[in-house]
């Protein structure tokens, strides 16, 4: 898979090899990768690159057809179209990074059995290349949001960076248990699959977090303050432990929003109304997220490092 970078690694075995913690060497070599990556995505197209604005347009125009179209669905937000667009294309990074990183060790035998590096780097690389796909995309979005007009830049704008350095620790550390699994259990591609579509409702892409406690107030009200549409309660608890749906959602506000991140939940009156039932609070909403990125990355860094040394022999 990365076919220019070969070279580098089977140069790190040899006797000019510089130490295990040269951090310089191994930066380097592993930007390489990704770089290497990124090209070979697309070389083989005959659209090329263009694949990387193709893919999320396509699948932005087909969800919004389907539930905006033909189901009439719409959380009345301003900017509606954009806000899904953008749902889209922080979806989109993270079902590729995942999914490609995920094989960066099993298709990497060779490489592998043959030079000794760090194999953490091998998914660092995948993640990376999905990475600059992501930012090409974004770019794009933005780029749209300012033509038409529908963009509310303020000092909001400064959050972007944390919230995208959330949403790759989050792919990155699903990412290292992925890879770490997928050496010996192949099913495992098959089941993520699975929970890819789950997920894929569960953060927010087609409406917010807010729209969803708007219906379940209203189903509290009109059910005499017990909810009539349980699912949602469901929904709600899911949806808001999320940090797919919590980067999306905080994003929207801090590009297209003048509400600023992390605020909207807190202050909203709907949360009051369904605290009880949804067994959600203001403390609870804002922290659960950034916990679940902090256990993706330390269970994935602890599942790799466990397996790490089994890789050569399952290959």
């Amino acid at each position: 898979m990365f076919a220019t970078a070969d070279a580098g690694l089977a140069g790190a075995a040899g006797v000019a090899t510089p130490p295990l913690n040269s951090f310089r060497h191994y930066r380097h070599l592993t930007l390489e990768l990704a770089i290497s990556q990124f090209k070979l995505r697309y070389t083989q197209s005959v659209l090329g690159y263009l694949w990387s604005l193709i893919k999320p347009a396509m699948i932005f125009a087909i969800t919004y057809f389907i539930f905006v179209d033909l189901f009439k669905i719409n959380d009345g937000t301003k900017f509606y179209g954009l806000q899904v667009l953008l749902g889209v294309v922080v979806w989109t990074f993270f079902a590729e990074c995942t999914s490609s990183s995920m094989a960066a060790i099993a298709s990497n035998g060779g490489l592998i059995r043959k030079a000794y590096f760090p194999r953490s780097i091998l998914v660092i690389a995948a993640s990376l290349s999905a990475l600059f796909t992501f930012l090409i995309n974004l770019v794009i979005v933005f780029v749209i949001a300012v033509a038409l007009h529908q963009i509310d830049i303020g000092l909001r704008i400064v959050m972007v960076i944390p919230l995208l350095l959330e949403l790759y620790l989050l792919a990155f550390g699903i990412s290292l248990f992925l890879s770490a699994l997928f050496v010996q259990f192949h099913d495992v591609s098959h089941l993520w699959e699975v929970l890819m579509q789950l997920l894929f409702y569960a953060s927010g892409i087609m409406f917010s977090l807010t729209y969803v406690l708007q219906r379940l107030h209203l189903a509290l009200e009109v059910g005499a303050k017990k909810p009539q549409t349980p699912h949602l309660v469901w929904i709600v608890q899911v949806m808001a432990a999320n940090p797919i749906m919590q980067t999306i959602e905080d994003l929207r506000h801090a590009l297209l929003t003048p509400v600023a991140p992390w605020t909207e939940l807190v202050v909203s009156g709907h949360l009051a109304a369904v605290h009880q039932y949804a067994a959600l609070n203001a403390a609870w909403e804002v922290p659960v997220p950034f916990l679940v990125v902090i256990l993706a990355v330390t269970g994935g860094a602890l599942t790799f490092r466990s397996r790490a040394r089994s890789f050569a022999e399952n290959l």
